[in-house]
């Protein structure tokens, strides 16, 4: 798709609570195509079990300006800047991704990738995709559509293959086409390859990740039918690792699978 043609066979730094804040974005997301910090609950329920630095208050006085702030940090990777949010109220994560795109945001993107029980027992995040909750995953995309001008991502796991597969069309349908999957929450990374082979690309560009920790992991998910890969815990340890397989990738789009040779 031309309109996420700058994200094409490039690297996103992912979202990972607890890290992903503006510093560590701007030092660790170096050749990244796009950065994401957060995920950022948005409650009252102040003592949930998560990363204190990544909880706030439905009250964009309270997150404002720390939108600002990490938004302009990370930006000093050279990579475009994305937000990621879930909360309780669908309209929560929505007023804080519209404060992000304010702050100076380039993506948004709602998680609907959490299992913990505040949100399963509330039917959002990843409930948001059982069969089920149908009509709940319509009215959110919606209100999202509705309110947020920037680019929006969808963030889920390949846990439940026919729920999900079903509920890409619905997200796809409802107007957005950017998706981002967590293929390690498969039990095997090779049963989350042969998932992104099943959905239906047309008119949808994906991001996919999940123990991307080098090159090859890299290539097999974009051979899988990624548009785009995603790395998360590997570049804790490794803050080049990111502008290490971005080279690599350069020069994999240069050649057949089969011809291409590793950088040692």
């Amino acid at each position: 798709m031309k309109k996420f043609s700058d994200l094409k066979n490039r690297i996103v730094l992912s979202e990972m609570a607890g890290y992903t804040d503006g510093e560590f974005c701007a030092i660790n997301g170096k050749d990244a195509a796009l950065v994401m910090i957060g995920t950022y609950i948005i409650s009252d329920l102040l003592s949930i079990n998560y990363p204190k630095d990544f909880i706030f208050k439905p009250d964009k006085r309270d997150y404002f300006d720390y939108l600002v702030k990490n938004i302009f940090y990370a930006k000093k990777s050279g990579a475009k800047v994305g937000v990621s949010a879930v909360s309780i109220d669908i309209e929560d994560s929505v007023d804080f991704l519209i404060a992000a795109e304010e702050a100076g945001a380039d993506y948004a993107s709602y998680c609907a990738h959490s299992i913990m029980d505040i949100f399963i027992s509330n039917n959002t995040s990843s409930a948001l995709l059982l069969k089920d909750n149908r009509n709940r995953l319509r009215e959110a995309i919606r209100t999202m559509v509705y309110k947020i001008k920037i680019p929006i991502i969808f963030k889920i796991g390949a846990f439940d293959n026919d729920n999900v597969l079903e509920a890409i069309d619905i997200i796809k349908e409802e107007g957005i086409d950017l998706i981002h999957i967590n293929i390690g929450s498969n039990k095997k990374n090779l049963e989350g390859h042969e998932f992104l082979k099943k959905i239906n690309r047309e008119n949808l560009f994906i991001i996919a990740g999940g123990r991307v920790k080098n090159f090859n992991n890299a290539r097999d998910i974009i051979n899988s039918g990624a548009d785009a890969v995603s790395i998360a815990t590997a570049s804790i340890k490794k803050p080049d690792l990111i502008s290490r397989i971005n080279s690599e990738m350069i020069l994999f789009k240069n050649f057949k699978s089969d011809d291409y040779i590793e950088l040692k």
